[in-house]
């Protein structure tokens, strides 16, 4: 009896316990960093994950035209000094992304990418700005 008691406890507990999966970021190629020169057409300040979409310049081989870049949570966007307000749509941005490992058109016709980082409109930065590193892990 009371390991009936004991199992039907764990299961009750797991059962609201929070979800807390996310999917992977190893569809990103995090070894690379790529340097787009652009302007913001969509910032979506959303759970779980926030989103930009941005029509740029990329340099390199990279493409030109629509940009979607995913981000982490609001929460943890916080913490790194973003804003709801970062971003409005028209501003003129410098955004570093992981691109995807294998190059796809995604179905707005965009390429897909991993925030690392960005130079606002005004100059200041957030996340890393040197060419280097890899999106967020969540």
């Amino acid at each position: 009896m009371k390991a009936l008691i004991g199992i039907s406890t764990l299961v009750c507990a797991l059962a609201v316990m929070p979800v807390t999966a996310h999917h992977s970021t190893a569809a990103f190629d995090t070894s690379r960093v790529i340097k787009i020169e652009g302007t913001i057409t969509q910032f979506r300040w959303i759970n779980p994950h926030a989103s930009i979409k941005m029509d740029g310049i990329s340099e390199g081989d990279e493409p030109d035209g629509l940009w979607t870049i995913e981000m982490t949570a609001p929460n943890v966007l916080i913490n790194e000094g973003w804003t709801r307000t970062a971003l409005k749509v028209g501003d003129k941005v410098t955004m570093y992304v992981n691109p995807l490992r294998n190059a796809v058109t995604l179905n707005d016709g965009s390429a897909g990418s991993l925030y690392v980082g960005v130079v606002l409109a005004d100059g200041h930065t957030l996340g890393r700005t040197d060419g280097k590193g890899a999106g967020s892990s969540n």
